[in-house]
Protein backbone atom coordinates (compact mmCIF):
# COMPACT_ATOMS: atom_id res chain seq x y z
CA UNK A 1 0.00 0.00 0.00
CA UNK A 2 1.91 3.29 -1.08
CA UNK A 3 1.82 5.77 1.72
CA UNK A 4 1.04 8.73 -0.79
CA UNK A 5 -1.52 7.87 -3.68
CA UNK A 6 -4.52 6.76 -3.00
CA UNK A 7 -6.04 3.60 -2.44
CA UNK A 8 -7.59 2.09 -5.34
CA UNK A 9 -11.23 0.63 -4.02
CA UNK A 10 -13.40 -2.04 -5.70
CA UNK A 11 -17.33 -2.15 -4.55
CA UNK A 12 -19.17 -5.56 -4.81
CA UNK A 13 -22.79 -4.71 -4.43
CA UNK A 14 -24.88 -2.05 -5.82
CA UNK A 15 -27.80 -2.23 -3.55
CA UNK A 16 -29.84 0.63 -1.74
CA UNK A 17 -27.02 1.37 0.18
CA UNK A 18 -24.03 1.47 -2.17
CA UNK A 19 -24.08 5.03 -3.28
CA UNK A 20 -24.14 6.29 0.03
CA UNK A 21 -21.21 4.04 0.46
CA UNK A 22 -19.46 5.67 -2.82
CA UNK A 23 -20.45 9.41 -1.92
CA UNK A 24 -18.75 9.03 1.56
CA UNK A 25 -15.38 7.48 0.57
CA UNK A 26 -15.29 9.99 -2.33
CA UNK A 27 -14.51 12.68 0.27
CA UNK A 28 -11.79 11.12 1.90
CA UNK A 29 -8.29 12.21 -0.44
CA UNK A 30 -6.47 9.12 0.68
CA UNK A 31 -9.42 6.89 -1.14
CA UNK A 32 -10.24 6.51 -5.19
CA UNK A 33 -13.11 4.03 -5.68
CA UNK A 34 -12.17 2.67 -9.08
CA UNK A 35 -14.90 -0.02 -10.13
CA UNK A 36 -18.36 -1.91 -9.13
CA UNK A 37 -19.47 -5.07 -9.91
CA UNK A 38 -23.31 -7.05 -8.94
CA UNK A 39 -25.18 -9.77 -9.98
CA UNK A 40 -27.53 -7.38 -11.22
CA UNK A 41 -25.29 -5.15 -14.03
CA UNK A 42 -27.83 -2.80 -14.41
CA UNK A 43 -27.50 -1.60 -10.63
CA UNK A 44 -23.62 -1.83 -11.23
CA UNK A 45 -24.03 0.18 -14.59
CA UNK A 46 -26.53 2.84 -12.62
CA UNK A 47 -23.79 3.42 -10.17
CA UNK A 48 -20.98 3.26 -12.13
CA UNK A 49 -22.56 6.20 -14.50
CA UNK A 50 -23.74 8.03 -11.50
CA UNK A 51 -20.06 8.34 -9.67
CA UNK A 52 -17.84 7.71 -12.81
CA UNK A 53 -16.70 4.82 -11.90
CA UNK A 54 -15.91 1.31 -13.88
CA UNK A 55 -18.68 -1.06 -14.52
CA UNK A 56 -17.07 -4.33 -14.06
CA UNK A 57 -17.64 -8.05 -13.43
CA UNK A 58 -16.12 -9.90 -10.35
CA UNK A 59 -13.11 -11.97 -11.55
CA UNK A 60 -12.04 -8.82 -13.61
CA UNK A 61 -12.84 -6.71 -9.85
CA UNK A 62 -10.71 -9.07 -8.28
CA UNK A 63 -8.21 -9.76 -10.46
CA UNK A 64 -7.20 -5.67 -11.02
CA UNK A 65 -3.75 -5.33 -9.32
CA UNK A 66 -4.94 -2.11 -8.90
CA UNK A 67 -7.30 -2.55 -6.44
CA UNK A 68 -6.02 -2.82 -2.70
CA UNK A 69 -9.66 -2.63 -0.71
CA UNK A 70 -12.65 -4.45 -1.50
CA UNK A 71 -15.91 -3.10 -0.02
CA UNK A 72 -18.42 -6.41 0.26
CA UNK A 73 -21.96 -4.84 0.27
CA UNK A 74 -23.72 -7.96 -0.85
CA UNK A 75 -26.53 -9.62 1.10
CA UNK A 76 -25.81 -11.32 4.09
CA UNK A 77 -25.81 -14.85 2.74
CA UNK A 78 -22.98 -13.47 0.32
CA UNK A 79 -21.14 -12.11 2.55
CA UNK A 80 -18.88 -15.15 3.13
CA UNK A 81 -17.81 -16.32 -0.26
CA UNK A 82 -17.20 -12.90 -1.63
CA UNK A 83 -15.22 -11.46 1.41
CA UNK A 84 -13.24 -15.32 1.02
CA UNK A 85 -12.71 -14.66 -2.39
CA UNK A 86 -11.53 -11.10 -2.57
CA UNK A 87 -9.11 -12.33 0.48
CA UNK A 88 -7.30 -14.94 -1.59
CA UNK A 89 -7.18 -12.54 -4.36
CA UNK A 90 -4.65 -10.41 -2.09
CA UNK A 91 -7.19 -7.50 -1.09
CA UNK A 92 -8.24 -6.38 2.58
CA UNK A 93 -11.78 -6.40 2.80
CA UNK A 94 -14.45 -4.31 4.70
CA UNK A 95 -17.61 -6.25 4.48
CA UNK A 96 -20.88 -4.82 5.49
CA UNK A 97 -22.53 -6.95 8.17
CA UNK A 98 -22.89 -9.25 9.57
CA UNK A 99 -19.07 -10.91 9.05
CA UNK A 100 -20.68 -14.23 8.31
CA UNK A 101 -24.04 -15.79 9.15
CA UNK A 102 -22.01 -18.81 11.12
CA UNK A 103 -19.26 -18.12 13.63
CA UNK A 104 -17.90 -21.25 11.40
CA UNK A 105 -17.79 -18.62 8.17
CA UNK A 106 -16.68 -15.23 10.06
CA UNK A 107 -13.91 -17.55 12.09
CA UNK A 108 -12.73 -19.01 8.81
CA UNK A 109 -12.72 -15.25 7.28
CA UNK A 110 -10.63 -14.10 10.15
CA UNK A 111 -8.19 -17.28 9.92
CA UNK A 112 -7.68 -16.63 5.90
CA UNK A 113 -6.80 -12.64 7.17
CA UNK A 114 -4.36 -13.06 9.63
CA UNK A 115 -2.57 -16.08 7.51
CA UNK A 116 -2.17 -13.60 4.40
CA UNK A 117 -1.55 -10.34 6.76
CA UNK A 118 -4.54 -8.48 5.02
CA UNK A 119 -7.06 -6.28 6.74
CA UNK A 120 -10.32 -7.22 7.50
CA UNK A 121 -13.04 -4.74 8.61
CA UNK A 122 -16.69 -5.28 9.16
CA UNK A 123 -20.16 -2.43 9.69
CA UNK A 124 -21.56 -1.31 11.53
CA UNK A 125 -19.19 1.94 12.01
CA UNK A 126 -22.18 4.30 13.23
CA UNK A 127 -19.99 3.95 16.47
CA UNK A 128 -17.08 6.05 14.94
CA UNK A 129 -19.93 8.78 14.56
CA UNK A 130 -20.11 11.94 16.72
CA UNK A 131 -22.65 11.18 18.81
CA UNK A 132 -21.56 7.74 20.09
CA UNK A 133 -17.81 9.30 20.21
CA UNK A 134 -19.20 11.92 22.35
CA UNK A 135 -21.23 9.39 24.98
CA UNK A 136 -17.83 6.94 25.24
CA UNK A 137 -15.94 9.54 26.36
CA UNK A 138 -18.66 11.08 29.21
CA UNK A 139 -19.41 7.45 29.92
CA UNK A 140 -14.75 7.02 30.29
CA UNK A 141 -14.96 10.54 32.21
CA UNK A 142 -17.84 8.50 35.06
CA UNK A 143 -20.57 11.16 34.34
CA UNK A 144 -23.12 7.99 35.16
CA UNK A 145 -20.08 6.27 37.35
CA UNK A 146 -20.21 3.04 37.56
CA UNK A 147 -22.19 1.35 34.92
CA UNK A 148 -25.32 -1.25 36.23
CA UNK A 149 -27.26 -1.92 33.73
CA UNK A 150 -28.79 -0.83 29.87
CA UNK A 151 -31.55 -1.28 27.69
CA UNK A 152 -31.27 -1.22 23.98
CA UNK A 153 -34.70 -1.58 22.08
CA UNK A 154 -35.27 -1.95 18.30
CA UNK A 155 -39.18 -2.30 17.35
CA UNK A 156 -40.00 -2.23 14.26
CA UNK A 157 -43.15 -3.43 11.94
CA UNK A 158 -40.82 -5.14 9.31
CA UNK A 159 -39.04 -4.18 6.08
CA UNK A 160 -41.96 -5.10 4.12
CA UNK A 161 -43.80 -2.33 5.01
CA UNK A 162 -40.97 -0.08 2.77
CA UNK A 163 -38.55 -2.11 1.25
CA UNK A 164 -38.84 -2.65 -2.37
CA UNK A 165 -37.14 -6.57 -2.20
CA UNK A 166 -37.55 -7.10 1.40
CA UNK A 167 -37.17 -11.14 1.11
CA UNK A 168 -33.71 -11.57 2.29
CA UNK A 169 -34.40 -10.36 5.80
CA UNK A 170 -36.47 -13.04 6.05
CA UNK A 171 -33.90 -15.69 5.24
CA UNK A 172 -30.76 -17.28 6.86
CA UNK A 173 -28.51 -14.08 7.48
CA UNK A 174 -31.54 -12.23 8.30
CA UNK A 175 -34.16 -11.46 11.45
CA UNK A 176 -33.90 -8.17 13.37
CA UNK A 177 -30.82 -9.55 15.41
CA UNK A 178 -28.48 -10.29 12.68
CA UNK A 179 -30.18 -7.15 10.37
CA UNK A 180 -30.69 -4.43 13.29
CA UNK A 181 -28.92 -6.43 16.21
CA UNK A 182 -25.61 -5.55 15.48
CA UNK A 183 -26.14 -1.58 15.71
CA UNK A 184 -27.25 -1.87 19.32
CA UNK A 185 -24.92 -4.71 20.12
CA UNK A 186 -21.52 -3.01 18.97
CA UNK A 187 -22.83 0.54 20.75
CA UNK A 188 -22.81 -1.56 23.91
CA UNK A 189 -19.82 -3.38 23.73
CA UNK A 190 -17.66 -0.35 22.54
CA UNK A 191 -19.19 1.15 25.66
CA UNK A 192 -18.95 -1.23 28.09
CA UNK A 193 -16.59 -4.04 26.95
CA UNK A 194 -16.94 -7.78 26.30
CA UNK A 195 -19.84 -10.11 26.60
CA UNK A 196 -19.51 -12.82 29.14
CA UNK A 197 -22.71 -14.88 28.86
CA UNK A 198 -26.30 -14.09 27.37
CA UNK A 199 -30.01 -15.74 27.80
CA UNK A 200 -32.25 -15.32 24.97
CA UNK A 201 -35.68 -15.90 23.74
CA UNK A 202 -36.79 -16.17 20.04
CA UNK A 203 -40.59 -16.84 18.16
CA UNK A 204 -41.57 -16.20 14.53
CA UNK A 205 -44.78 -14.15 14.98
CA UNK A 206 -45.59 -15.03 11.29
CA UNK A 207 -45.18 -17.13 9.26
CA UNK A 208 -45.94 -15.26 6.14
CA UNK A 209 -45.17 -12.05 5.42
CA UNK A 210 -46.51 -9.62 2.08
CA UNK A 211 -44.77 -7.06 0.50
CA UNK A 212 -46.45 -3.62 0.86
CA UNK A 213 -44.26 -1.27 -1.80
CA UNK A 214 -42.73 -1.19 -5.59
CA UNK A 215 -42.78 -3.69 -7.92
CA UNK A 216 -43.27 -7.12 -6.14
CA UNK A 217 -46.43 -5.37 -3.60
CA UNK A 218 -48.56 -8.23 -2.47
CA UNK A 219 -46.00 -10.92 -3.43
CA UNK A 220 -45.84 -13.32 -0.01
CA UNK A 221 -42.74 -13.98 2.06
CA UNK A 222 -41.83 -17.09 3.86
CA UNK A 223 -40.49 -16.46 7.02
CA UNK A 224 -37.49 -18.70 8.09
CA UNK A 225 -35.87 -17.06 11.02
CA UNK A 226 -37.28 -15.40 14.39
CA UNK A 227 -38.61 -11.78 14.00
CA UNK A 228 -38.68 -10.96 17.66
CA UNK A 229 -35.57 -11.74 19.76
CA UNK A 230 -35.59 -10.90 23.37
CA UNK A 231 -31.78 -11.32 25.06
CA UNK A 232 -30.11 -10.26 28.30
CA UNK A 233 -26.29 -10.20 28.37
CA UNK A 234 -23.95 -9.80 31.01
CA UNK A 235 -20.71 -8.36 30.62
CA UNK A 236 -17.38 -8.93 32.04
CA UNK A 237 -17.16 -5.29 33.84
CA UNK A 238 -20.43 -6.60 35.70
CA UNK A 239 -23.17 -4.44 33.74
CA UNK A 240 -25.87 -6.31 32.40
CA UNK A 241 -28.35 -5.43 29.38
CA UNK A 242 -31.62 -6.01 27.56
CA UNK A 243 -31.92 -6.34 24.01
CA UNK A 244 -35.09 -6.70 22.09
CA UNK A 245 -35.06 -7.11 18.47
CA UNK A 246 -38.92 -7.08 16.47
CA UNK A 247 -40.09 -6.89 13.34
CA UNK A 248 -42.71 -7.40 14.50
CA UNK A 249 -44.18 -3.86 16.56
CA UNK A 250 -46.25 -1.16 15.14
CA UNK A 251 -45.31 1.56 17.42
CA UNK A 252 -43.41 2.35 20.64
CA UNK A 253 -41.88 4.99 22.75
CA UNK A 254 -38.59 3.68 23.78
CA UNK A 255 -35.52 5.39 23.48
CA UNK A 256 -32.97 3.49 21.27
CA UNK A 257 -30.53 3.58 24.48
CA UNK A 258 -30.52 3.53 27.83
CA UNK A 259 -27.48 3.61 29.64
CA UNK A 260 -27.90 3.43 33.79
CA UNK A 261 -24.99 4.07 36.00
CA UNK A 262 -24.21 4.51 40.02
CA UNK A 263 -24.36 8.12 39.64
CA UNK A 264 -26.69 8.88 36.64
CA UNK A 265 -28.11 7.94 33.77
CA UNK A 266 -27.39 8.47 30.05
CA UNK A 267 -29.59 8.40 26.63
CA UNK A 268 -27.63 7.70 23.54
CA UNK A 269 -27.99 8.45 19.77
CA UNK A 270 -29.96 6.13 17.56
CA UNK A 271 -26.90 3.54 16.76
CA UNK A 272 -28.57 3.12 12.90
CA UNK A 273 -27.05 7.10 12.86
CA UNK A 274 -23.69 8.38 13.28
CA UNK A 275 -25.04 11.26 15.48
CA UNK A 276 -28.20 12.18 17.60
CA UNK A 277 -28.73 13.72 21.14
CA UNK A 278 -26.96 12.45 24.05
CA UNK A 279 -28.63 13.24 27.27
CA UNK A 280 -27.59 12.64 31.52
CA UNK A 281 -29.44 12.96 34.44
CA UNK A 282 -26.47 13.36 37.03
CA UNK A 283 -27.81 12.55 41.06
CA UNK A 284 -29.22 15.52 42.50
CA UNK A 285 -30.46 17.12 39.04
CA UNK A 286 -34.24 18.25 38.24
CA UNK A 287 -34.14 17.37 34.55
CA UNK A 288 -32.14 15.40 32.07
CA UNK A 289 -28.81 17.47 30.55
CA UNK A 290 -28.78 17.68 27.05
CA UNK A 291 -25.00 17.76 25.52
CA UNK A 292 -23.78 19.43 22.62
CA UNK A 293 -22.09 16.82 20.33
CA UNK A 294 -18.59 18.74 19.59
CA UNK A 295 -17.00 15.52 17.75
CA UNK A 296 -16.81 15.66 14.03
CA UNK A 297 -18.07 13.14 11.77
CA UNK A 298 -21.77 14.26 12.38
CA UNK A 299 -22.83 14.36 8.94
CA UNK A 300 -21.99 12.40 5.75
CA UNK A 301 -22.61 13.83 1.88
CA UNK A 302 -25.76 15.91 1.82
CA UNK A 303 -29.12 13.56 0.07
CA UNK A 304 -27.29 9.93 1.33
CA UNK A 305 -27.86 8.00 4.58
CA UNK A 306 -25.32 9.01 7.19
CA UNK A 307 -21.90 8.47 6.78
CA UNK A 308 -21.81 4.56 5.70
CA UNK A 309 -18.22 3.64 4.90
CA UNK A 310 -16.92 5.55 7.63
CA UNK A 311 -14.98 2.07 8.97
CA UNK A 312 -13.76 1.38 5.63
CA UNK A 313 -11.54 4.78 5.51
CA UNK A 314 -10.81 4.52 9.20
CA UNK A 315 -9.56 0.79 8.55
CA UNK A 316 -7.11 2.24 5.63
CA UNK A 317 -5.79 5.10 7.40
CA UNK A 318 -5.14 2.62 10.64
CA UNK A 319 -3.22 0.65 7.78
CA UNK A 320 -0.97 3.14 7.13
CA UNK A 321 -0.34 4.70 10.63
CA UNK A 322 0.55 0.97 11.24
CA UNK A 323 -2.15 0.64 14.13
CA UNK A 324 -5.32 -1.64 14.50
CA UNK A 325 -8.65 -1.06 12.62
CA UNK A 326 -11.54 0.34 15.00
CA UNK A 327 -14.62 -1.53 12.98
CA UNK A 328 -12.28 -4.67 12.99
CA UNK A 329 -12.99 -8.31 12.85
CA UNK A 330 -12.58 -8.93 16.45
CA UNK A 331 -15.45 -6.56 17.53
CA UNK A 332 -17.68 -8.02 14.53
CA UNK A 333 -17.02 -11.80 15.43
CA UNK A 334 -17.46 -11.32 19.12
CA UNK A 335 -21.25 -9.35 17.96
CA UNK A 336 -21.63 -12.02 15.76
CA UNK A 337 -21.32 -14.44 18.73
CA UNK A 338 -23.46 -12.52 21.06
CA UNK A 339 -25.90 -12.46 18.55
CA UNK A 340 -26.06 -15.99 17.54
CA UNK A 341 -26.29 -17.26 20.85
CA UNK A 342 -29.61 -15.60 21.49
CA UNK A 343 -31.13 -17.62 19.40
CA UNK A 344 -28.91 -20.49 20.92
CA UNK A 345 -30.36 -20.18 24.12
CA UNK A 346 -33.77 -19.86 23.29
CA UNK A 347 -33.78 -23.55 21.79
CA UNK A 348 -32.00 -24.45 24.80
CA UNK A 349 -33.69 -22.56 27.78
CA UNK A 350 -29.98 -22.27 29.19
CA UNK A 351 -27.51 -19.68 30.06
CA UNK A 352 -24.77 -19.06 26.82
CA UNK A 353 -21.01 -18.48 27.76
CA UNK A 354 -19.56 -16.34 25.03
CA UNK A 355 -15.92 -17.95 24.50
CA UNK A 356 -14.63 -14.98 22.41
CA UNK A 357 -13.06 -11.47 23.03
CA UNK A 358 -12.38 -8.40 22.02
CA UNK A 359 -11.10 -5.10 22.99
CA UNK A 360 -13.00 -1.36 23.02
CA UNK A 361 -11.74 0.47 20.01
CA UNK A 362 -9.86 3.55 21.05
CA UNK A 363 -11.83 6.59 20.87
CA UNK A 364 -11.56 9.21 18.14
CA UNK A 365 -10.36 12.77 19.88
CA UNK A 366 -12.86 14.92 19.67
CA UNK A 367 -10.86 18.09 18.24
CA UNK A 368 -9.76 16.24 15.11
CA UNK A 369 -11.01 17.68 11.47
CA UNK A 370 -12.80 15.23 9.39
CA UNK A 371 -10.66 13.40 6.89
CA UNK A 372 -8.35 12.05 10.07
CA UNK A 373 -8.75 9.41 12.69
CA UNK A 374 -5.80 10.22 15.41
Amino acid sequence: MNETSPVKVGIIGAGNISATYVANLQTFDFLDVKSVCAVHEQHAKALAEQFDLQATNLDSLLADSEIELIINLTTPVAHYNITKMALLAGKHVYSEKPLGISMSEADELMSIARTRDLRLGCAPDTFLGGGHQLARRLYDEGRIGEAISATAMVLLPGHEQWHPNPGFFYGPGGGPMLDIGPYYVTSLVTLLGPVKEVFGAAKITRIERKVKTGPRVGDVIKVLVPTHVTGVMEFHCGATATVVTSFDVLKHKHNPIELYGSLGSMLLPDPNEFTGNVEIFSEGAEDWEKVRVDHPYVEGVPGYHGLRGLGAAEMVAALRAGRPHRASADLAFHVLEIMTAFERSAKSRKIVRIDSTCGRPTPIPCDLSEGLFD
